[in-house]
């Protein structure tokens, strides 16, 4: 099952945050084309725009090249930002190893979707997972995102607006920005009988349910219980 953590940007992209989202993977361990097959994508939403001039790309042979991640953002900036997706897939390779691809995805009015997508099998187990979901966030954190989620392959993407956002039902990760935090309560957030609930930096708070790795795919009964503890109703489709 291939899974991701979202975040929701409501900000025109633009070359600077473009850059500065990059460069802060790399400063975090972040690398291409290292003991993971380096492949990334860049892809028009407008099919008549640019015909024939997407590139979808995967490296020959493994052999560390971050360096090139220079060239792949220079080539993307080249493109109408606002209707063209990026995906790059990197390893991180600090205490733990896995790889996942960032996505930068615009939509609708000017809004983009920041997506770090994975699987469950990149995902051995609970340090990895942790490790993963703290890059998340960190990002999450640095860059000040409205709100963030998990997302599996089956479920839509999260919603952009922040009402509807609230709406949803909580999923295994969560993340809200301080007002977010501020609508829902911070002490009722805090109280959350989840595996882990932190306040970030930016005033804003992440809420993990529970781990998720091969061999435990999902935490109904965690779930439920966070969900009515911040007020849910239950509902199953």
């Amino acid at each position: 099952m291939f899974w991701s953590i979202q975040f929701y940007y409501n900000k025109n992209l633009d070359p600077v945050f473009i850059n500065k989202l990059f460069y802060f993977l790399v400063s975090r361990g972040l690398k291409y084309n290292v003991k993971y097959e380096g492949y990334y994508s860049i892809i028009s939403k407008v099919a008549y725009s640019q015909p024939g001039k997407d590139i979808i790309h995967s490296e020959k042979e493994i052999n560390e090249s971050t360096e090139k991640l220079a060239e792949i953002i220079y080539t993307y900036l080249n493109f109408n930002l606002q209707t063209t997706s990026l995906g790059i897939n990197l390893g991180y390779l600090d205490e733990v190893k896995f790889p996942f691809n960032v996505g930068v995805h615009p939509v609708e009015d000017n809004k983009s979707l920041i997506s770090f997508e994975t699987n469950e099998y990149c995902m051995a187990d609970e340090k990895t997972f942790l490790a993963f979901i703290n890059l998340c966030k960190e990002v999450f954190d640095r860059f000040n995102f409205v709100h963030g989620a998990f997302r599996s392959e089956y479920q839509d993407d999260i919603p952009f607006n922040e009402e509807d956002f609230l709406k949803v039902l909580p999923d295994i990760v969560n993340f809200y920005s301080k007002p977010l935090v501020d609508k829902i309560g911070r002490e009722k957030l805090l109280s959350a009988p989840a595996r882990k609930v932190e306040q970030l930096e930016n005033g804003g708070i992440m809420l993990l349910v529970c781990i998720l790795h091969p061999e435990q795919l999902g935490c109904p009964d965690e779930l439920d219980s966070v969900r009515l503890h911040l007020g849910y109703e239950l509902r199953y489709v």
